[in-house]
């Protein structure tokens, strides 16, 4: 009998009377072991749909239960916001033919080969994922392969509608929506809980800073560039820019250079935009005033430092013509006049020497001296010795050319009512000088800044060239250049900052990549375009009512008698 059913469906020999037996027996035979084939299959299927580790592998690719929170600018203008894409994916295990599978898709997948894929389709892993923003077009046709193994799942992508605009404050986020960098990383939390987050930044405005800060890189052959625009009445960064910048939405391809916020992690010397700082200290410390007169025919030595002019003078300058004429040898006599723990408290209450607390991850710490001695006080005082970054400079020349009151810098919205940290450093008298001679800087013709009058804006302000540190030497060919302007100056209520690395000089600008011909340019362009944007209009320089918020009569000069108008 153990042969029998041998014998039926596979005789040796089969006899005419037993075929019909044997195709009987074949069919039964057949018919069991396609519907084991198709068990084996369905609980296979089955398995893999109920798995929880499978499960666990697509979870990179499902929605949180919180779409994430949209980033606005003070307007209610979206600079990022999270759109729905389906995101392609692969699973070898459940592919047929692996072969068939890569070579119809590669066609539709720009960033993968037909060997690539192959290759990936042959590692031990159940999830590979293939492209995370299908267009309608490629996910239709990819659809209609039919291909088993691929899948589509929805997933949300971080979209930013203005592409490279406000890229540093912005940052970005990882492929699993979580913020890495700008905003997006500092207020993560709110934002993955669906919250919105208002910046005090007002796009158009940050358009402007950016356009004309790269104008100036490009004219002079420039590597690099950063600039804002500060409210001086309450603190708001209404543009932050920093370039080279990049698209957030493409953050991977970006270079490491273009990633780098020059704004808030980059720290300079201030070189001579310092002295507005120092005139104001020594004004309301009591060690100078606008009577008194400074020697500055011959340099000056100190500790076996030369400090010396650009242009030495013949004669004794005023305080304002230390300023005006950017004096390094005044600026360093007034200092030592001031003292060095006096300058140095004031370093101190203008946030000097410390950490921003600006809403930001990329902040960097100023690079203070070791040693605090008079050496180091006066040389200070002309922008040498202390590196800080663009915001803190700006915040604290913004009190000394404003109101007098210090006012934390922000990146997000305040409200009308709103608390902000606001200390008094320097009196209503003394800011009004402080302004005044910053105005003759751009209108007088000795002044440093004239390219960036505007007319009707009462642009006041203050040139800065710095010798860059290369290899803890100060360098003789590699400058940062700056320029720092309120307006109006009567009654200041916009600062701007622009900032240019390693200008070169060219034939138009006869050889020279200063600020006065490199940063200050833009500050006027700037002015007039923004200023229409933030509803100031331009004045009637002669009128009373804007001669009596300056000095009148501040003599620049020898025989020459100039007002602050």
């Amino acid at each position: 009998m153990k042969h029998a059913w041998r014998e039926i469906i596979w005789p040796a020999k089969p006899q005419p009377a037993q075929s019909k037996k044997i195709a009987v027996g074949r069919l039964w035979l057949g018919g069991l072991l396609a519907l084991l084939c198709f068990s084996t299959i369905g609980a296979k299927a089955f398995y893999l749909a109920t798995n929880g580790d499978l499960r666990s592998q697509f979870r990179i690719a499902q929605s949180s239960d919180h779409e994430r929170g949209i980033i606005t600018d003070r307007h209610g203008k979206v600079l990022a916001t999270s759109l729905p894409v389906m995101i392609l994916h692969a699973d070898p295990a459940l592919m047929l033919d692996p072969f068939e599978t890569a070579e119809k898709l590669a066609p539709l997948l720009p960033k993968w080969s037909e060997d690539r894929l192959l290759k990936s389709f042959a590692k031990k892993t159940r999830y590979i994922e293939l492209d995370r923003r299908l267009t309608p077009a490629r996910r239709a046709e990819i659809m209609q392969l039919g291909l088993p193994g691929i899948a589509m799942t929805p997933t949300k992508t971080r979209l930013y509608p203005h592409g490279n605009e406000a890229a540093h404050i912005l940052g970005t986020v990882d492929k699993d929506g979580k913020g890495i960098a700008g905003i997006e990383k500092q207020f993560h939390d709110s934002l993955a809980k669906g919250e919105t987050v208002a910046l005090s930044i007002d796009v158009g405005v940050q358009a402007v800073v950016r356009s004309e800060i790269q104008k100036q890189i490009d004219k002079f052959e420039a590597i690099g560039g950063a600039g804002l625009v500060m409210d001086m009445k309450t603190g708001e960064l209404l543009a932050l820019a920093s370039l080279p910048d990049f698209n957030p939405n493409h953050f991977a391809a970006a270079e490491d250079d273009a990633r780098f916020n020059r704004a808030t992690k980059g720290v300079f010397e201030m070189g001579s935009i310092f002295k507005v700082l120092n005139t104001a200290i020594a004004l309301e410390s009591g060690a100078a005033h606008m009577s008194d007169k400074y020697e500055v025919s011959k340099p000056l030595y100190i500790g076996g430092h030369r400090i010396a002019d650009y242009h030495m003078m013949k004669r004794d300058l005023s305080l304002s013509e230390v300023l005006v004429y950017s004096s390094n040898i005044g600026s360093a006599r007034i200092a030592d006049l001031i003292g060095k723990e006096t300058q140095r408290s004031y370093m101190v209450r203008l946030g000097l020497l410390d950490r921003l607390a600006l809403e930001l991850p990329e902040i960097a710490k100023p690079i203070k001296p070791s040693r605090w001695e008079r050496v180091e006080a006066m040389t200070i005082s002309f922008g040498h010795g202390l590196s800080v970054t663009p915001v803190h400079a700006s915040a604290a020349i913004a009190a000394a050319a404003g109101d007098g009151i210090y006012r934390a810098p922000t990146l997000i919205k305040r409200e009308p009512l709103a608390p902000s940290i606001e200390t008094r450093i320097f009196s209503a008298e003394n800011v009004k000088a402080v302004r005044s001679m910053m105005r003759l800087v751009v209108s007088h013709e000795a002044g440093t800044g004239n390219f960036a009058e505007a007319p009707g804006y009462l642009v006041g302000g203050k040139t800065g060239t710095a010798e860059k540190v290369i290899n803890g030497r100060y360098s003789k060919d590699k400058n940062m250049v700056s320029f720092i302007g309120t307006f109006p100056a009567h009654d200041p209520a916009y600062l701007i900052f622009v900032m240019v690395d390693e200008p070169v000089g060219q034939k138009f600008s006869y050889g020279y990549a200063t600020a006065g011909w490199v940063a200050a340019p833009a500050i006027r362009q700037i002015v007039e375009q923004i200023a229409p944007k933030l509803g100031v209009l331009p004045v009637d320089e002669t009128a009373p009512e804007i001669r009596q918020n300056l000095v009148p009569n501040i003599r620049i000069g020898k025989e020459d008698s100039s007002e602050a108008l």
